[in-house]
């Protein structure tokens, strides 16, 4: 995720090509599995927030194949595959503001449209997030100042990230503004790009969702009866 974000060359000009880049960002991304891997581990293993075995409910089986998970595993690898090919394609250097995009509305998807919904509240955040930026760029905020708009606009978006992501990617597209007109980065002028790439991104994993093993969710009448009986069969009487 550092990688996707990073500001500019992540390597020095001589390690920039060839099969150095490559290996380092191997490394990179087997320290960042390794990393996830050792705290899920450490906090199943001695977390005091692991429910007690007696009260696990049992999970019902999907009757799906291939399972849903993989199904949206196979959806988030099309997605972010497509994304590296056409934002490479496309926008040159600036391509990971599409991969991100994709991996973001991809991941943890509860079916087909809660993908749609994500891909355009991420797009509507943006799209909001590029006026404010032009609006602090014609104040002339810059510098040491630039910074301190920049956290301050970060901590209020994640404030309001649980009530909708739109504010979370409206801010996080502000900040980026903020942080490339500090490398002296003409930001105003990238946006317009920023924005196509984000549409880019979110359109391919709308698409893969949709149309890719897609996963749709059933109507809670539709499992009602059925959680009924399987509750009746386990404790011997009905709910």
């Amino acid at each position: 995720m550092a990688l996707l974000v990073v500001p500019g060359p992540a390597l020095p000009s001589e390690a920039e090509s060839g099969l150095v880049s490559w290996f380092w960002s191997a490394v990179v991304g087997v320290l960042a599995c390794l990393s996830v891997w050792l705290v899920q581990g450490l906090g199943d293993r001695y977390g005091p927030w692991r429910p007690e075995p007696e009260r696990v409910a049992p999970r019902r089986a999907s009757r799906l194949r291939p399972r849903p998970s993989t199904r949206m595993a196979l959806q988030m690898a099309a997605g972010v595959a497509a994304a590296f090919v056409c934002g490479r394609l496309f926008f040159d250097g600036h391509w990971p503001w599409a991969v991100l995009t994709a991996y973001v509305a991809a991941s943890g998807n509860r079916g087909r449209t809660d993908v749609l919904r994500k891909g355009i509240e991420r797009f509507a955040g943006a799209a909001v997030g590029t006026l404010l930026a032009t609006g602090v760029a014609a104040v002339g905020v810059t510098g040491h100042a630039a910074a301190a708009v920049m956290f301050a606009v970060l901590a209020v978006a994640l404030w309001l990230r649980p009530l909708n992501y739109g504010y979370w990617a409206a801010g996080m597209t502000t900040a980026l503004s903020l942080l490339l007109g500090y490398f002296g980065q003409d930001a105003v002028s990238l946006l317009p790009t920023r924005l196509a790439a984000i549409a880019l991104g979110a359109g391919l994993s709308v698409a893969a969702a949709w149309w890719l093993l897609p996963v749709q969710r059933r109507r809670p009448q539709e499992l009602a009866p059925r959680r009924g009986r399987e509750s009746e069969d386990r404790a011997g009487r009905p709910l």
